[in-house]
């Protein structure tokens, strides 16, 4: 079987994570794989592992970047000759149909969407694309998939296959030195793309309320800009990394404080790495077993606050956050396990599957 994948940039985020992880497992397993992106970090490490990475010019926003990537994608499938692609999000899923229209005749493969999350007025105009454009449509939890079919996406279209946490690479420790934060001073870490829905301004906001700790934050975006110039103490921007294992290794509490979410990776990786977590409860976050991961309401600077700074106060209840986070990865969001979800949302678009649904477990 050929699968092309394709989607907007293979830099730092939880979606570029997923693709990297699943392409990866499938090239492993004798399947030929193409990523199609603008390229990014996590690309040069697909092609350095002889996975394909032809260059489509998806991360440029508006009409003329669709229809350049239209082309480019025509060109692709053409040379490639794949027997199915995979899109994530709707930007992908409108450009790989722009490359099908106008070719009467041709046989148009089948075509697997995954939407990561959406703010809640795109999910109207993006049922729209993915009705006409995919036959299958994947999401990454209960909540996305609800989401869609009340937007009115048939729900016999849709399968939940959640993210997965895939197995950590050797990596040495970050240092307090390398981090300028002096020993004995409480890590929170919050990684995430620097733009509104992860709320990265609430999180300043909370922070003079917790007191002797330091805040690290890993991503880029549109907003670190802003955010740098409030000036807040205690708080290290470092940038896009592509070591979070290595900050996760000397973290002693993971912050998220999105107004919205599919299921993210920072989450789930640092679970799986032992590091409890403090996260809005939102999209698919509210389907986590709520002894592994604190929740608190979104938009409640004031909220926030007090739980970084209760569990920054109780390592005992730290401890007891971490090992049952640690164990939820194991039982519920294992690679093999999206891999498996993954290939039957392949057999549905190609007609030799049966609809499955994959409900979150507790």
């Amino acid at each position: 079987m050929r699968v092309l994948t394709v989607i907007a940039e293979m830099g730092s985020g939880g979606a570029e994570a997923v693709v990297h992880d699943l392409t990866s497992r499938l090239a492993a397993d004798g399947v030929a794989v193409a990523v199609a992106s603008n390229g990014g970090w996590r690309a040069d490490r697909l092609a350095a592992a002889g996975i394909a990475t032809p260059a489509v010019p998806l991360a440029d926003a508006g009409l003329p970047a669709m229809l350049r990537s239209a082309g480019v994608l025509r060109r692709v499938q053409r040379s490639w000759r794949p027997d199915l692609v995979h899109t994530h999000n709707v930007r992908a899923t409108a450009a790989v149909h722009a490359a099908s229209l106008g070719r009467p005749g041709r046989h148009r493969p089948p075509l697997v969407t995954t939407v990561h999350g959406l703010a809640d007025d795109h999910y109207g105009p993006a049922v729209r694309v993915l009705a006409r454009a995919s036959d299958v449509v994947v999401a990454v939890s209960d909540d996305v998939r609800e989401r869609l079919v009340r937007a009115g996406l048939p729900a016999e279209r849709v399968v939940v296959v959640e993210n997965a946490v895939p197995d950590p690479r050797p990596e040495a420790p970050a240092t307090r030195a390398g981090l300028a934060v002096p020993d004995g001073v409480p890590l929170v870490l919050c990684v995430a793309r620097l733009a509104p829905p992860k709320r990265l301004d609430l999180l300043l906001d909370a922070w003079a309320a917790v007191p002797d700790a330091h805040l690290l934050v890993a991503g880029d975006g549109p907003d670190r800009a802003a955010l740098e110039r409030r000036g807040v103490s205690r708080v290290t921007f470092l940038g896009d990394r592509d070591d979070v294992g290595r900050l996760l290794a000397v973290a002693d509490l993971l912050v998220l404080p999105s107004d919205r979410e599919g299921l993210p990776m920072a989450v789930l990786e640092a679970m799986a790495a032992g590091v409890p977590v403090v996260a809005s409860a939102v999209g698919g976050l509210r389907e986590l077993d709520p002894s592994a991961v604190h929740l608190v309401a979104p938009g409640r600077a004031a909220a926030l606050a007090g739980a970084v700074a209760g569990l920054l106060a109780d390592p005992p209840r730290r401890a007891g956050l971490a090992a049952r986070g640690q164990e939820l990865v194991a039982r519920r969001f294992s690679s093999a396990g999206m891999v498996g979800g993954y290939r039957n949302a392949y057999a549905l678009a190609i007609g030799e599957g049966e609809p499955v649904v994959t409900k979150a477990r507790p």
